[in-house]
């Protein structure tokens, strides 16, 4: 199964919602974008990856925050990736890349990144592109690269409200990454987990994991 083939029925959703995840994503409880862009950028890293990234919002961010970080942003969506481009237009950035590609099958040579990043995107990824584009973000990181995600995580006092929208919103495969199933993932293929948050509440509806690669 490609990526390509496994959202190609998801072409209208995203010419629909392209627009609206832009203007969205600062509302979004607990500002997941702005919190991860903040934690990579005091990483101060040379060069990153934001896999998923939409829109590339959290990009933009990042690159605001940290202006001499040369920041990729990949997604398997033109309609998203269009709006984005309008938007580094207008921002006038030169240090945001925009890329249409498969999360699974990386348009990146070997040892390229410093850090990996994602916004609620692995759990988008099916069960088994999943599992690929995790080895294929261990193939572009340099040694000890990190990897920093912020996903979903049922918070501990909305669980039914949260499994309500799970049905509602998302594909079972989204299920995997809950609680430690997006950590466990990542250290099944090898990566060192420096730090796993998991959500707290329902204003903040997330976990966030930290990793490494271990080659250093």
């Amino acid at each position: 199964m490609s990526m390509t083939g496994s959202w190609s029925r998801n072409r209208l959703k995203f010419a629909v919602a392209g627009p609206l995840f832009e203007a969205g994503n600062r509302f979004i409880p607990g500002h997941p974008h702005d919190r991860l862009a903040q934690f990579v950028a005091d990483q101060h890293p040379g060069r990153v990856l934001e896999l998923c990234g939409g829109t590339g919002y959290a990009a933009r961010l990042l690159a605001h925050k940290s202006p001499t970080t040369r920041v990729d942003s990949l997604d398997i969506s033109p309609e998203m990736l269009a709006v984005g481009r309008t938007r580094l237009h207008r921002a006038g950035m030169d240090n945001v890349t925009l890329h249409q590609g498969d999360a699974a099958a990386l348009p990146f040579d070997d040892d390229t990144f410093d850090v990996v990043m994602s916004v609620l995107g692995w759990h988008e990824l099916p069960t088994d592109i999943r599992h690929r584009a995790i080895d294929e973000t261990i193939r572009v990181l340099r040694p000890g690269g990190q990897l920093i995600a912020i996903d979903l995580d049922p918070p501990p006092t909305a669980r039914t409200a949260f499994d309500i929208y799970l049905r509602l919103t998302e594909r079972p495969h989204a299920r995997d990454v809950l609680g430690t199933g997006l950590a466990d993932a990542f250290a099944a293929h090898g990566l060192t987990i420096t730090a796993h948050e998991p959500a707290t509440s329902w204003a903040a509806p997330f976990q966030m994991v930290h990793a490494h690669e271990r080659g250093i």
